[in-house]
């Protein structure tokens, strides 16, 4: 009976040691994980001027070509970034170039010291400084599409307004009603002599006329 009881005491200690073992194998990867300790600007937090986005996290990230970044995204749905994002040990900084005031959206992806990627997302509101520049957002994220991302609200500061139209068409002349500079006028003119021609051959048909009378007379 001594035997058989030491046996399964035995067996039920090795079974509750191989339990804890799995437990502790099973919860020592998820605890490793980092998390994010400090942003930014912090969730809810409201700015009136932001050059740029600064996440910091329980341990050294780890950048396989930039799977660390943050993206910034604008109440109009176009992204702020200025430029790809850093990674200094545990810190990943972003710079940022915002544009009208409102609620902006940090989409994050880091890889964590255990080599596990984490992602999470937050919203900031941005009160823009009535002195700050206004920046043109981009369709498309800075990191990886450098020469292909465009600005949609450039194309609408650069067409004319109709008033710009309107204002650059040469003016136009009405040679119609406008005199010449020396106030004359050729078709004038040009009557003025026939007018003239044709009194001085009536005048002179009349001279021709009352001489012949007069030479009758004298007959």
């Amino acid at each position: 009976m001594t035997s058989a009881s030491t046996r399964i005491r035995r067996v039920s200690g090795a079974v509750c040691a191989a339990a804890v073992a799995i437990v502790l194998l099973t919860a020592t990867p998820a605890s490793a994980h980092d998390n994010l300790t400090d942003a930014v600007p912090s969730a809810g937090e409201t700015v009136t001027n932001l050059d740029t986005v600064a996440l910091t996290f329980s341990g050294e990230l780890i950048d396989f070509s930039q799977t660390s970044f943050a993206q910034v995204q604008g109440p109009d749905g176009l992204f702020y970034e200025s430029s790809c994002s850093t990674i200094e040990l545990n810190v990943l900084t972003t710079p940022v170039a915002l544009g009208a005031s409102g609620t902006y959206t940090v989409l994050w992806n880091a890889v964590s010291s255990d080599g596990h990627p984490i992602s999470e997302s937050y919203q900031f509101d941005y009160a823009a400084d009535p002195t700050a520049t206004v920046a043109l957002g981009w369709d498309a994220p800075a990191c990886g599409n450098e020469g292909t991302r465009t600005q949609p609200g450039a194309a609408l500061t650069s067409t004319p307004t109709p008033t710009d139209a309107t204002n650059s068409a040469p003016p136009t002349q009405d040679t119609d009603r406008e005199p010449r500079a020396d106030g004359a006028d050729e078709s004038v003119v040009a009557l003025a002599v026939v007018g003239g021609v044709v009194v001085l051959g009536v005048l002179a048909m009349a001279t021709v006329l009352v001489v012949h009378r007069r030479r009758k007379r004298a007959e």
